[in-house]
């Protein structure tokens, strides 16, 4: 197992995404965020594959970048803020490469 960039960017929004289901109050953005990052973690440690349509990395990247905006507007702490800032920065940049708008 190979971790690169990728890898790690998928465990770094794996683990912003655990901490805002714990330790926020909105708990909707933060499961969408949990299982978006959980199946992005299953598929990049080739523990799952999945031979469904083409296009799912993109729509796990909008569902990380769409949970993680609405998770910042509603939280208050300062680590749910941090964590959700993570959460959509990361699925924002997965998805800018996935839209091929970023090399």
């Amino acid at each position: 197992m190979h971790f690169n960039m990728v890898t790690l960017m998928i465990l770094g929004a794996l683990a912003a995404s655990l901490l805002l289901l714990f330790r926020s109050g909105e708990r909707i953005p933060a499961i969408i965020a949990v299982v978006a990052a959980g199946v992005e973690t299953l598929i990049a440690l080739h523990l799952v594959s999945f031979h469904g349509p083409p296009y799912l990395g993109t729509v796990l990247a909008a569902a990380l970048t769409i949970a993680g905006a609405w998770a910042w507007s509603r939280v208050g702490s300062k680590p749910a803020v941090t964590a959700a800032t993570l959460v959509a920065f990361i699925g924002l940049v997965q998805l800018l490469v996935a839209l091929r708008l970023l090399a």
